[in-house]
């Protein structure tokens, strides 16, 4: 009897299957000021809309027509790619219903950058991607910013059926899966400069998962997923020259300290207000749910 999986919105809902089927999922432009020389591919994450549901996609995708790093360019790039995948499965399926593998996305990347120098930049699923293209396509430098090296641990996870269902439905498909792990891709490790936290679980293990591999690690005293600095030194880090971020490679930082040393003290402080106001914001729930608990114990019998 064949079994029936589980209504997923990330893979099954009708918005979304409509999205990809019409939709490129892609952002080609140029700075036609500059010297044809750089192409930048930007990978978005699984954060691009957030919780999976209808309301949100269709805030995210269908109104803003959201690409992550669109406003985070890396200033000597004459040709700028944004990707995204909507059903946030680390690009298992593409993007959309024609570039609906990683070879197939891949070798469209590789058309398009012929003639370029690539750059690749992601974060998490993003950053995932960014590795495998980089290192397929020779990138010149890649941006991992707690991007993953592998997904097949994915699989053995409880949920998986309904937190990874393109992962866990690929699992036995023998033409994707050696993609569920960067590491059958990397030829050239110093091309990837990996900035990680180290005080999250998930990415100590990304990180063990490469520890004999010698890419250039940048170390962040954070449990931050995602960016494991302030987001306001994005651009900065993002232009910085090679052997800038050779010099970076290998050390331990605590995000304040990076960002004073990047960005100076303005900067800083202004970083710090969207994190200033996320914790209050975290506070004043606590202190709402103590008060609605009391509230509730005081009319008890």
């Amino acid at each position: 009897m064949e079994i029936k999986e589980p209504f997923v919105f990330q893979a099954d809902a009708e918005i979304v299957k409509r999205a990809y089927n019409n939709c490129n999922n892609y952002i080609i432009e140029y700075d036609l000021s500059l010297p044809k020389e750089y192409c930048i591919i930007y990978c978005s994450s699984n954060d691009l809309y957030y919780p999976n549901d209808e309301t949100s996609f269709n805030d995210s995708i269908v109104k803003k027509n959201r690409f992550e790093w669109y406003r985070s360019r890396i200033k000597y790039g004459y040709k700028h790619i944004f990707l995204r995948d909507i059903k946030k499965q680390w690009y298992i399926n593409g993007v959309n219903n024609i570039l609906n593998t990683p070879q197939k996305l891949i070798e469209f990347i590789k058309q398009e950058c012929k003639g370029f120098k690539i750059i690749t930049v992601g974060s998490s699923a993003g950053g995932f991607i960014a590795v495998l293209i980089g290192q397929i396509l020779d990138a010149e430098r890649i941006y991992t910013f707690n991007g993953q090296f592998e997904i097949i641990s994915q699989l053995n996870k409880k949920q998986v059926r309904t937190k990874d269902p393109i992962l866990y439905r690929n699992k036995l498909n023998n033409e994707v899966l050696p993609f569920y792990d960067t590491c059958n891709f990397i030829v050239k490790p110093e091309k990837i400069y990996y900035f990680y936290s180290n005080k999250s679980k998930w990415d100590i293990a990304q990180n063990n998962h490469i520890y004999n591999i010698n890419i250039n690690r940048i170390s962040f005293k954070t449990s931050n997923h995602g960016i494991p600095f302030l987001k306001s030194n994005l651009l900065p880090v993002l232009n910085l020259s090679l052997s800038e971020l050779n010099k970076l490679s290998g050390k331990t930082i605590h995000p304040i300290a990076f960002s004073l040393k990047i960005s100076g003290l303005r900067e800083t402080i202004y970083g710090l207000k969207p994190v200033i106001i996320f914790i209050l914001k975290k506070i004043y729930i606590y202190i709402l749910q103590i008060v609605k608990r009391l509230i509730n114990n005081e009319h008890q019998p």
